[in-house]
């Protein structure tokens, strides 16, 4: 494939992105070589990822961390990392999509040297993922049964409720049972993104629930 610096496209062209970021993630892979909870790889069109993140324009920034879960080739992560700067994380349990995502990484960062270290892609299972207290953006595009997400989310909560802060949870074409989950859980709707094609499948949309509040800042009555 051939690669080559210039500016971000103006249009939504997946191939034309995976050119200016220099990586390959677009092909799909139908079956998960890891168990059937997991989900086959397909990526977040890049229409998508721009209308998601444009609703987000104004919440992340380049003191951010996003974990994407099954991450695969990881096309969230470098789209995410050239876009807002920011750290970002993958977790991927299928072993050959996460060499692939590797093999994206050091392409990618021939082109973005100034914030492609700040890309982490992990081989694991996403259940067992250690929600870190800088994590906050949290990406998911159906990558497994709710049971795993179910362990996913505890997780995240745990963690916000040890080091609080708010979180933002991201969902592409979200199943039922995400949706009853945030429910039942009392996430609090943050926006709906509606992705280009949501005319025609109401499931084209970026769900974005948040949770949690900033720490309250102690002042010294000495100050």
């Amino acid at each position: 494939m051939k690669r080559k610096k210039g500016q971000a496209p103006r249009f939504f062209e997946n191939d034309k992105y995976e050119e200016f970021l220099g990586i390959e993630s677009s092909e799909i892979v139908y079956n998960n070589r890891y168990n059937d909870d997991y989900y086959r790889y397909e990526p977040t069109s890049y229409s998508g990822l721009i209308c998601a993140f444009d609703e987000m324009e104004e919440t992340i920034c380049r003191f951010d961390r996003l974990v994407d879960f099954g991450c695969g080739k990881g096309r969230v992560l470098f789209y995410v990392n050239q876009r807002f700067q920011c750290e970002v994380c993958g977790i991927e349990v299928d072993e050959q999509l996460y060499e692939n995502a590797l093999d994206n990484v050091a392409y990618y960062n021939t082109r973005f040297r100034e914030s492609g270290d700040k890309i982490e892609v992990i081989n694991g299972k996403a259940e067992e993922y250690e929600v870190r207290p800088e994590d906050n953006f949290f990406y998911f595009f159906n990558p497994f049964e709710i049971n795993i997400f179910e362990q996913v989310m505890a997780h995240i909560v745990e963690s916000v409720d040890a080091h609080p802060r708010k979180v933002f949870i991201m969902m592409y074409y979200p199943k039922e049972e995400y949706l009853q989950y945030m429910k039942r859980h009392n996430f609090k709707l943050f926006r709906i993104a509606r992705l280009p094609a949501y005319e025609v499948d109401w499931d084209e949309k970026v769900m974005i629930y948040e949770y949690g509040e900033p720490p309250v800042p102690e002042f010294n009555i000495y100050d």
